[in-house]
């Protein structure tokens, strides 16, 4: 730090005592001015200057030597490339439109492995506690509010993942790490007739299990019911016509909010219209797809009538189990022309993989 020199300063700043020597109060000797020697206005902001030029470079020969701490917020992509660089992940992609039970999905999850082990398996941590914890706060009584409730994903929030780490209740070496979509439903919306949207939904092409929401408050009133239908069999074509699934996809139509459907009038007539629809469902796009399946849920019931999380235990022990590829063996094609290769042709193939 540079020093300087104050003693034939003065504190008001029209005073050039430092200059010419005369006091501009008219005090003699100049140091018996009460303002003398005292540092101005700039002089300060002269040694703030040096202070902070000097706390700049202590920062930066620190920076290097620091190690960043995860915050805790849901995933980028980004962010996701690099968890994959330490270890494997799988990947279910929740498709649905606006306030059709995609984040309550998540929330209802997180809720019940903070219960216990669920669906055969215990919660062994997180890397975005923190985003689990904003998103279900609005469900709990700490929120203030009447009725359980969740925040809803903007559509500025892009593509974001939510991490739970997992392992079986019966071999704890057995872990799955388990990485869930989180993307507003307006944009599924919009891509159901914008095939340049469908390209660009990267969640959907590298996702083990789509699950594909379908609205159960929209299923209950009739004025919406063929609405709700039509939008998931539309999602559906949209993404198989654009390239996002493939025939080795697997997808899960999934009912949300049945607890809206228990006690809705009609209920036989509403049961047959959703079996004639997933019957058509499977005809039409069953052969396209490596798997078709058809769910429902109750994540939250605010009258307690059917158990928290109602039906998610079935469809998070789908996505834990293990996916077996069938590999089919080609045999190898060269002319057998010494005793060697004859040889190699008696040899059984996986010996030589």
């Amino acid at each position: 730090m540079v020093v300087i020199a104050q003693s034939h300063r003065c504190g008001r700043p029209e005073c050039d005592v430092s200059k010419t020597g005369v006091c501009v109060e008219g005090h003699t000797p100049s140091e018996s001015c009460p303002f003398f020697g005292q540092a101005t206005d700039d002089t300060l902001d002269d040694f703030e200057d040096e202070d902070n030029a000097e706390s700049s470079d202590a920062q930066q020969s620190v920076e290097p030597t620091r190690i960043p701490l995860h915050s805790g917020e849901a995933l980028t992509p980004a962010e996701i490339d690099q968890f994959l660089l330490w270890k494997p992940a799988r990947f279910v992609t929740i498709v649905g439109e606006f306030d059709s039970g995609k984040t309550t999905l998540i929330c209802c999850l997180y809720d019940r492995f903070l219960r216990g082990s669920f669906a055969g398996h215990l919660f062994a941590g997180s890397r975005t506690l923190v985003g689990l914890e904003k998103k279900s706060h609005h469900s709990r009584i700490d929120s203030g509010r009447v009725a359980p409730d969740t925040l809803r994903t903007s559509l500025s929030d892009g593509l974001t993942y939510f991490h739970f780490s997992l392992v079986s209740s019966e071999d704890l070496q057995a872990r799955v790490e388990l990485m869930l979509s989180d993307r507003a439903g307006e944009q599924y919306q919009k891509a159901r007739n914008n095939s340049d949207i469908v390209s660009q939904l990267i969640e959907v092409k590298k996702a083990q299990h789509v699950v594909l929401l379908m609205d159960g408050s929209r299923i209950a009133d009739p004025i919406h019911r063929s609405g709700a239908m039509q939008s998931v069999r539309q999602t559906l074509r949209a993404f198989l016509d654009g390239g996002a699934l493939l025939d080795a996809s697997r997808v899960q139509v999934v009912t949300t909010k049945v607890d809206l459907l228990a006690a809705v009038p009609g209920k036989q007539v509403l049961d047959t219209q959703l079996e004639q629809f997933r019957t058509g469902l499977q005809n039409d796009f069953g052969g396209r797809l490596g798997e078709l399946s058809f769910w429902e849920i109750a994540a939250r019931d605010p009258h307690g009538g059917f158990s928290p999380a109602h039906g998610v235990e079935q469809l998070l022990a789908s996505w834990c189990a293990s996916i077996t590829t069938a590999v089919t063996r080609v045999p190898l094609r060269i002319p057998l022309s010494t005793e060697f290769d004859r040889l190699l042709s008696r040899t059984p193939m996986g010996d030589l993989i």
